[in-house]
């Protein structure tokens, strides 16, 4: 057998087996069958990866990485596929591949780096018209006398971040507006939310409305908070997993408005409120399931199983979509009807 070797990297997976030497026949008998081996390494250290959950979509086949990394498919009709490969440490990888002949291929999986500066430590908020309510964009956002800013966005918003911990001077200002100065604390591995307004005579102003709460780096790169701002669906972040202390996946969606924990035997899932449509009968219609961003269930009448794709620890947030309404628009194609889960990683 002779190995060919393809790089796995997270979002993309392009593979092609062959085997033995000569040109491949340009045409392939239809429904001929052949044997596929396969072994996962770690990217970095070139070590097989014991455990990858390895899955042939379409197929229903699914197999487990041995101590040497390898698993192997004793019959496989030649043509195209596509394969998901799913272990807590490692960043997930999906895409299509075709098998031309018996033989077998090599790839790797990049490992989930978790640094010590996953958490956001600054400030962020909005700035609108004191009268009118309206966000104020464009305006200047300074930080301790000049030694730092930032300029509002379309809708008013702002971010300061790597900041020192303590207390910092931040001044607003705007062409027309009178211009405003506030003492502001930032506590470390925190993001202190603020909520301003600028008038145009100078008058009294409000005292800022501020609150603290903890910001993941992944999860802010994703727009996983401003979709969360925006009151559709529901939201998990590390900060309600860490509280929770889930044993398994499907625990963290306890007690989630239109979320049902569905048990099958030792198996568990989850059914969101569009898919109970079927609820007296049983029969359930489970929802899509993305990870970071990658299609890796396209939901229906076979559960996810999320339980065996990864463990709460390397997650940094889910987003919960039990129905159409409010779903955001790159999950809202074919097969979203019964609810969308997006699961994020923590990086």
């Amino acid at each position: 057998m002779r190995i060919l070797r393809f790089p796995i990297f997270p979002a993309c997976l392009a593979m092609t087996l062959l085997a033995g030497s000569g040109a491949v026949a340009a045409q392939v008998p239809q429904r001929e069958f052949v044997a596929i081996t396969g072994r996962v390494i770690d990217a970095i250290t070139g070590e097989p990866i014991e455990g990858v959950a390895v899955v042939v979509e379409g197929l229903g086949l699914r197999f487990e990485t041995d101590v040497n990394g390898e698993f192997s498919v004793e019959r496989i009709a030649i043509g195209g596929y596509r394969l998901q490969l799913t272990h807590p440490a490692y960043n997930p990888a999906v895409g299509d591949f075709n098998v031309f002949r018996a033989g077998g291929f090599q790839t790797a999986m990049a490992p989930v780096i978790v640094s010590g500066s996953e958490v956001i430590t600054g400030i962020m908020g909005v700035l609108t018209d004191r009268d009118s309510g309206s966000p104020l964009a464009g305006a200047r956002v300074q930080l301790d006398g000049g030694q730092g800013g930032t300029l509002t966005d379309g809708r008013g918003r702002f971010m300061l971040e790597e900041l020192a911990a303590g207390w910092h001077v931040i001044g607003f200002s705007q062409f027309g507006y009178a211009t405003r100065s506030d003492s502001i604390e930032v506590i470390r591995g925190r993001v202190t939310n603020v909520q301003a307004s600028l008038s145009v005579d100078p008058v009294q102003l409000a005292p800022l409305e501020v609150v603290v709460e903890r910001r993941e780096v992944a999860l802010q790169k994703t727009g996983f908070y401003e979709r969360q701002s925006e009151g559709f669906g529901e939201f998990i972040d590390r900060e309600d997993i860490e509280f929770r202390g889930p044993a398994e996946m499907t625990d963290m969606f306890q007690g989630i408005p239109g979320v049902l924990v569905h048990a099958d035997g030792i198996d568990k899932s989850i059914v969101l409120r569009s898919g109970r449509i079927g609820d007296l009968q049983g029969n359930y219609c489970f929802p899509r399931v993305y990870l970071d961003d990658i299609l890796v269930h396209r939901g229906g009448e076979e559960p996810a199983g999320i339980d065996h794709l990864l463990t709460p620890g390397v997650v940094a947030g889910v987003e919960i979509y039990p129905s159409t309404a409010g779903m955001p628009a790159q999950y809202t194609s074919t097969g979203a009807s019964c609810g969308v889960i997006v699961i994020w990683t923590r990086r």
